[in-house]
């Protein structure tokens, strides 16, 4: 089965034990809009042309919105171009960089090798569930990374979820609570919201980087510009971006401020996530203690997350097979062509499909956590 985890070397693990101070693995990633639809009307800006006042807005989802002019085929282009960019980015960097591969220490420690580690980094969300024929179809591309990368750690089908608003990351359970019970008034009437207001998802790629890997969706268009709407059918106008832009609204009206990492045009599933290098060094190095100097390119210092200000690690980076990371970048790119054909069970969905949304919190990085509410699923 796709689900099946890595057998950890006794080498990482003798990594991991030492590792008692490790940077979170998104600290490594920039959340950086790339669709080029972020400028030049941004939240609060005043940039434009200079005979008019640029348009300004309390929610950041109405940006792109505004700069896309309503136009579903617009914005499915614009987060077309954002995933597209950013793999190209990541492939450039994967074939360049001696040591492009960020371990989640986090994961390996506390999930994996379960070690007592703790992961303090208490989130509340709201995500949205891929129907079950969508997890069958991302078993299946699990299924062909596993074939190349053996030690990748792959997300269990029930943990499955794409985050359509971060209200807050990396808090306390205590502030968290807080924040539940303030909403609490609001929470059953915004995850049934996809109930009435259906945005659909289609053309899935396989993005990556090099910490992870993720199945992401754009907003569904009409097949033909400006093509109308028939009686009946899915409601194009109503895109992904939208639904996003009124869960932040409703948010905020039920009295948070939105604390999120990024708005970013993005409709992602993570699928996957490194743990180890040995998929990617050469066969006759070891990770741990007996690695020859002249593998360690360099060093890793990441601040630690604000739950723990003073904290830094130190991370050895080993250098990777130029050889094997050719071949892990041939095999993503084989996927995608794959997938740029694939029109089978999974290859889109409409949020809110069999559940609702699931207002989650706690540790849920990967997956995991609580549900404070469940919507109403079509």
């Amino acid at each position: 089965m796709a689900t099946t985890q890595p057998n950890i070397s006794p080498h990482l693990k003798a990594l991991a034990q030492k590792t008692d101070v490790f940077p979170l693995p998104d600290s490594l990633n920039s959340f950086v809009d790339l669709s080029g639809t972020a400028t030049p009307v941004r939240r609060g800006s005043t940039a434009g042309k200079a005979d008019e006042e640029a348009p300004t807005f309390d929610n950041p989802y109405n940006v792109m919105i505004h700069n896309c002019n309503h136009n579903p085929s617009k914005i499915q282009e614009a987060y077309n171009t954002h995933r597209t960019t950013r793999n190209s980015l990541s492939r450039h960097k994967l074939l360049t960089d001696p040591t492009p591969i960020k371990l989640d220490y986090i994961l390996l420690k506390s999930h994996v090798l379960q070690d007592g580690t703790i992961d303090h980094r208490n989130c509340l969300v709201f995500w949205a569930r891929p129907p079950l024929r969508v997890r069958n179809f991302i078993a299946t591309v699990q299924d062909k990374l596993r074939a190349v990368a053996p030690n990748l750690w792959l997300m269990p089908p029930p943990n499955l979820h794409t985050t359509v608003l971060e209200i807050t990351h990396s808090r306390t359970p205590e502030y968290i609570a807080d924040l539940v019970k303030t909403m609490r008034p609001s929470l059953q009437s915004i995850v049934d919201h996809t109930y009435t207001h259906r945005a659909k998802l289609v053309k899935p790629m396989l993005s990556f980087d090099g910490s992870a890997c993720a199945i992401s969706f754009v907003p569904a268009a009409p097949a033909g510009e400006g093509r109308d709407n028939e009686k009946g059918s899915h409601n194009y106008n109503y895109t992904y971006h939208h639904l996003r832009r009124d869960l932040y609204d409703l948010s905020k009206e039920s009295g948070v401020e939105i604390d999120s990492r990024y708005t970013v045009p993005s409709a992602h599933i993570t699928i996957a996530r490194f743990i180890t290098t040995e998929d990617h060094v050469p066969s006759e190095l070891a990770v741990g203690e007996t690695a020859e100097p002249e593998a360690i390119a360099s060093t890793t210092s990441i601040l630690a997350d604000s739950s723990q200000p003073d904290l830094r690690a130190t991370i050895p980076a080993v250098k990777i097979k130029k050889s094997k990371m050719e071949k892990w970048v041939e095999s993503l790119d084989e996927i995608n062509q794959w997938l740029s054909e694939y029109e089978g069970d999974g290859a889109e969905w409409i949020v809110g499909e069999e559940k609702g949304l699931d207002c989650r919190i706690g540790r849920l990085w990967y997956g995991g956590g609580e549900t404070v509410v469940l919507g109403k699923g079509i």
